[in-house]
Order: C-alpha cells, then structure tokens, then sequence
C-alpha cells in the first residue's frame, strides 16, 4: 500500500513541472495573438499613448479603413478562390498517386518516393528565376500560372505524406474489396478515402496553411494590385503605415483568422494523421 501511495506522489511531482511548462508555451503563443487583436481594435493615438496597456478606447475603425480603403475584402476573397483551388488540386493529385505508389505495382515506385523527396529538398527562393520565365513563355499570367506554381510545389510533400498515410491501409482489406468486385476507383472511393480520411484531412490544413501564407510568388506573379492576394496587401500595408500599428494589427488578424480558425475544427486529425505518418 505504502508503495503505491509513494508511486502516486511520485507521478504527480513528475506531472507538475510538464503541465507548469506546458501553460508556459501556452501563454507564449496566446499572448501575441491577444496583443495583435487587443491592438487592432484601439486607435493609433490611444495606442502611442500607452502600447502594451489595456485600451482607453475601443473601435472597429481600423477594420472599416482596411475594407473601404485599402481593399482588404477582395483581397481576402482572392485569397480564398486561389488557396481553395489550389489545395482542392493537390489533393486529387496527391490521392490518386499516393494510392498508386503505396497499393499498386507501379514499376519504380521507391525510386519515385525519392524523387519526390529530393525535390522537397530544394529551397524555394532558387526556383523564383526559373518559374518566373518559364511561365512568361508559356503565357501562363494571372491567378491560372500562381495555382500552377502553388500545385507544382506543393504536388512533391502531398505524394510522399499520402504514400506513407495510404501504406498503413492493411493490404487484407483491399484484397477484399477486389474480390468483392471493386475496381480501382471504387476501391480508391470505399476504401482509400475512408481509411485515410485522417492523413488526407491532415494534409488538407498543411496545404492550405502553405499556400494561405505564401508572398513571393504572390508579389511576382500577380502584378494588377485589384488582383493582389491577401499577404501582399498586407505587406503593403505595413510598408505604406509603419507608424500605424493597430491598423496594421487590424490586417495581421484578419489574415489569421482563417487558419485559426481551420486549426480549431481541424486540429483532431491534424494529430491523427501526424501519428499515421511518423507510425510509418
């Protein structure tokens, strides 16, 4: 008896300084986030008067100048049609070939894997030159060459994380469905899809978050401002009005509301598919 008591004390002295770190990290990711919405809702004057007190003052002003002046609506709108066609083609994409190099005999699929992996070595800013020429000879301008862009790169991650997720589908299953009569699309309809629903939700919110917060190509591609995505004018914001912080707060909120948002609802398979990818 005297030893279990002594077990518990033990497990709980060893649970207080992990839930004390835990509220650390906790306090320090909400607390920028409470700083921006507290200073985006204050006006600039109230805020120079005291910056990291509570506010004197309280005004949606700063969200009616983004929407009236400087055209934060469409961009939002704008951001919203590319993120959402782009990671809607990402995913069709990625499905259909990570079924194919995780269940069927495709000739060179561990050699295609690393490729796939090779190309997710390369950074990002090497590749602005070369995609920026190749889509001005292929005419492709305007949103149709950022979704090619965002497809391109984003195509390599998708293929290598649903290979791994759709490998952990247990081959009796599938095998199964064949003998059942299921071809290849009803398989990948029944079966697949289900099965990796988590893995596939997972990498929906990664897409979406990396495509969501991209500015470079956003910048070079798309130079009709009217057709600006949201991170752009946001940059431009915060160059044209350094010295106005709550506006700027104003436009650095409305850019994350969506993600937090996304991760909230989504957050539950987020942690499902990570655990199906590293169990891989």
């Amino acid at each position: 008896m005297t030893d279990v008591v002594s077990s518990r004390l033990s497990s709980r002295r060893t649970r207080w300084p992990i839930f004390i770190a835990l509220c650390l990290v906790a306090v320090s990711i909400l607390y920028p986030l409470w700083f921006v919405v507290i200073t985006s809702l204050r006006p600039n004057a109230d805020y120079l008067r005291d910056p990291f007190g509570l506010p004197g003052e309280w005004t949606l002003s700063n969200y009616v100048t983004l929407a009236n002046s400087y055209g934060l609506g469409q961009a939002f709108l704008n951001s919203m049609f590319v993120t959402t066609v782009s990671v809607v083609i990402v995913l069709i994409l990625a499905t259909i070939a990570g079924h194919a190099l995780a269940k069927l005999p495709v000739p060179g699929a561990k050699y295609i894997t690393a490729t796939f992996v090779s190309v997710m070595l390369i950074p990002g800013p090497v590749l602005i030159i070369p995609i920026y020429l190749l889509l001005a000879r292929l005419g492709l301008g305007g949103y149709a060459g950022l979704i090619l862009v965002y497809v391109a790169t984003g195509l390599p991650f998708a293929t290598f994380f649903l290979t791994l997720t759709f490998r952990g589908i247990p081959d009796e299953v599938m095998e199964a469905a064949r003998i059942d009569g299921a071809g290849l699309f009803r398989t990948l309809w029944s079966i697949v899809l289900p099965m990796g629903s988590s893995g596939i939700a997972t990498l929906a919110v990664l897409q979406f978050l990396g495509v969501w917060n991209e500015l470079i190509f956003a910048i070079i591609l798309i130079r009709d401002q009217s057709m600006w995505l949201l991170t752009p004018t946001l940059a431009t914001i915060g160059e044209r009005f350094v010295t106005d912080q709550p506006l700027v707060s104003a436009g650095l909120f409305v850019t994350a509301s969506v993600p937090l948002i996304l991760l909230a609802f989504a957050s539950r398979y987020i942690m499902q598919g990570l655990q199906v990818g590293v169990s891989r």
